[in-house]
């Protein structure tokens, strides 16, 4: 059975800052490349990584060719709101007359949320362009969205617009925005969480929010950096005894501090671990890898991980 994360085409990957969001959009993005989907992951106006990944310069707003059927882009204020202007205006000196000015640029920067909603529409339009023989010109875009209150503010975003604005332009817009975001067909939202007491808190957090708030189908939650549990608790006590046995070893004594380390590393995380697995969206543990390079081999791994668990829970479930 394979993951239904395929039949989707937009996902958005959400969680605490510094959690790994970034590497799961790659993981993601990568897995869908792999089976043959016209693949793009954007990045919302940071310091690219998923480029990074691959070996590859910045994309900047210009898709980049990262692999196989797999791109990136940055998307920026700025050129979104460019490209967005002629779409509608067709001719370049209307835009440049109506927006091309210190004046307007300035309003626009002071209106609340309009430089994310201009973000949020750029990958919208994504998810509805087409080519000329009317196929979609991507089959699916994976949205790196910012870090957990930020990101928040970005999804609510739409509906917040819609409170106000109930008729018009703008509101045929955002209110297109609004069902891409809710359609259980189109989307899906996946969570990225540390099995640490901070992203764990942030996490519950953010799960109550898009169940209350956003009301965007789930996804998975994806715990990453989960150290791997070496030893049963008889296993644990031998190592203990042998050093304190060996201390005077430097190279035994070191191996079995090693050891030591990593069991109550692995004992740390199992708490909050236990926490994760309790929450309302199924999980999928990402392994620690023990590299001295992080490119795209690694990012290989973690994706065949979590697409081979992701099938095993629909297996599982169905």
């Amino acid at each position: 059975m394979e993951a239904s994360f395929f039949d989707k085409r937009f996902i958005i990957v959400a969680g605490k800052g510094g959690v790994g969001k970034s590497t799961m959009c790659t993981a993601l993005g990568l897995a869908a490349a792999r089976r043959g989907k016209r693949t793009i992951i954007a990045e919302l106006n940071t310091r690219e990584k998923a480029s990074l990944f691959f070996g590859k310069p910045p994309s900047g707003y210009t898709p980049q060719r990262l692999a196989d059927n797999l791109y990136s882009i940055n998307i920026q204020p700025d050129p979104a709101l460019k490209e967005y202007a002629l779409m509608k205006l067709k001719f370049e000196r209307a835009y440049k007359v109506l927006f091309d000015n210190t004046a307007m640029k300035r309003l626009l920067r002071m209106v609340p949320g309009m430089q994310e909603l201009i973000l949020l529409g750029k990958a919208f339009n994504m998810e509805r362009e087409r080519r000329s023989d009317g196929q979609p010109a991507w089959d699916m875009i994976v949205v790196d969205a910012p870090a957990t209150g930020h990101g928040i503010s970005l999804l609510r975003l739409p509906e917040t617009i819609l409170q106000v604005a109930k008729t018009g332009p703008m509101a045929d817009e955002v209110g297109l925005m609004r069902d891409l975001l809710l359609d259980p067909k189109r989307t899906q939202i996946n969570i990225v969480a540390l099995p640490e007491e901070m992203p764990v808190r942030e996490t519950q957090e953010l799960i109550g929010q898009v169940d209350e708030l956003l009301s965007i189908p789930k996804g998975y939650l994806l715990i990453n950096q989960v150290w791997p549990d070496l030893f049963t608790d008889r296993e644990t006590s031998i190592i203990k005894t042998l050093h304190d046995a060996h201390r005077a070893d430097e190279r035994v004594d070191g191996a079995l501090s090693c050891a030591e380390w990593m069991t109550k590393r692995r004992t740390m995380q199992d708490v909050y671990l236990e926490e994760l697995r309790r929450m309302d969206i199924p999980s999928i543990e990402v392994p620690f890898l023990f590299e001295r390079a992080f490119a795209s081999e690694q990012i290989q791994t973690i994706s065949d991980h979590i697409i081979k668990e992701a099938e095993r829970l629909e297996s599982v479930r169905s």
